[in-house]
């Protein structure tokens, strides 16, 4: 993909840019898997493109990516709404096992099954991708407070499930 022939992007120089889209693409790729996306590489470099065609600036592009990539992926899977999307879809086919058993381990991959997936989203997106309350709000088109709500309800239902069963886990 090409950045605009001027010298400022969403994410500041066309360097800054280019290191952006290397850094985010293949985890944009995985985010439209985990939405069931039949084509997740098109949808992750659309996503760069409306974010590049944008007239106003955005305060927070990667979110914006996400987001975006979220909204283009459901509208692609509309027809199988209704369908429910297990954990194994929405771990991310590219990372290698021992980076997953890092992030989440098996305990707690099997109990965040449980949760619903309004929860397991906020959840996955703060602890797995790493992003602020703010980008998460802004991806889920929802106000901070009910994110912080949504990933303290998940945490508690986890931490109230394998304190049950004996196990630790991550999110403590």
């Amino acid at each position: 993909m090409q950045a605009p022939d001027n010298t400022t992007t969403p994410f500041g120089d066309v360097a800054d840019f280019h290191q952006a889209f290397a850094d985010l693409y293949p985890r944009l790729v995985a985010y439209a898997r985990r939405y069931g996306a039949t084509y997740p590489e098109d949808i992750a470099q659309e996503a760069f493109v409306i974010l590049m065609q944008r007239e106003e600036p955005v305060d927070h592009p990667a979110a914006f990516l996400y987001g975006t990539v979220r909204t283009l992926s459901l509208t692609e899977r509309r027809p199988m709404k209704n369908q429910n999307l297990s954990l194994e879809a929405v771990m991310e086919p590219g990372r290698p096992p021992e980076a997953e058993e890092l992030l989440l381990s098996r305990e707690v991959r099997e109990r965040m099954r449980t949760l619903s997936p309004t929860f397991r989203e906020a959840l996955w997106l703060f602890v797995v991708e790493g992003l602020s309350i703010r980008e998460i709000g802004e991806i889920l088109e929802i106000p901070d407070a009910t994110v912080k709500t949504r990933i303290h309800r998940a945490k508690a239902q986890l931490r109230e499930q394998l304190n049950t069963s004996g196990g630790a886990h991550v999110l403590a």
